[in-house]
């Protein structure tokens, strides 16, 4: 059987991946469409992931192999390309909690 393949409208867009280590749950239980659970920041290799009351780092690292993201179309035999994915985030390590200090007046 032959697949084909088709660039999307705005072209082959590049996602990276960012692989943690766990899970991540909601409070409501429920995840559907699009959440927001913190705020990723970075610097050449190095990327800081703040959860909640929780920071997490880790590295970029380019992918051996790189990974297609299809979204299949309305005939059988043709997907859309949305994306390539080259490099993923790794974050290896467990959190660290934030902990503020209360400052005195």
């Amino acid at each position: 059987m032959q697949i084909h393949l088709i660039p999307n409208q705005d072209g082959v867009k590049q996602w990276i991946l960012i692989e943690l280590q766990g899970g991540l749950e909601s409070c409501s239980g429920e995840i559907r469409g699009q959440l927001m659970v913190g705020n990723l920041c970075w610097d050449n290799d190095t990327a800081v992931f703040v959860l909640g009351h929780q920071v997490v780092e880790g590295k970029a690292k380019t992918l051996d192999k790189p990974f297609v993201v299809l979204a299949k179309g309305e005939k059988t035999t043709e997907n859309e390309v949305v994306a390539i994915i080259r490099k993923k985030i790794l974050f290896s390590l467990r959190p660290k909690p934030i902990v503020f200090k209360q400052l005195s007046s």
